[in-house]
């Protein structure tokens, strides 16, 4: 096997690495983030949004990455601004990623 075939199967192996963690450590997030808001914990909230986008953006979900970016400004320097609709987007959007690399995770198992 060429070098160049070993690394990209390492990169592979890694990418499917970060998902399955992404997986496994986000499925409450969601839940995690609403409770913070609805109990005025506003910067535990922006850091879990922070996180999320974060982490989606290395996994290539742009969709996520961009609902969490909206969601994030709406909640710095500790404020609450974030709206309904942006909130449900985000869930949307989570729910859509979890959803898809699901499969990642029965694999494993």
């Amino acid at each position: 096997m060429a070098e160049a075939d070993i690394l990209l199967e390492a990169d592979i192996e890694f990418c499917n690495m970060l998902k399955m963690f992404f997986v496994k450590n986000y499925q409450n997030l969601f839940n995690d983030i609403q409770k913070s808001i609805d109990t005025g914990e506003i910067e535990a909230a922006y850091r879990l949004v922070h996180s999320l986008k974060s982490n989606s953006a290395q996994i290539g979900k742009t969709n996520l990455q961009k609902a969490a970016a909206d969601v994030e400004a709406l909640l710095k320097n500790g404020q609450n601004n974030v709206t309904e609709p942006l909130l449900k987007n985000l869930k949307m959007e989570l729910n859509a990623v979890l959803n898809e690399l699901s499969s990642l995770l029965n694999e494993e198992q």
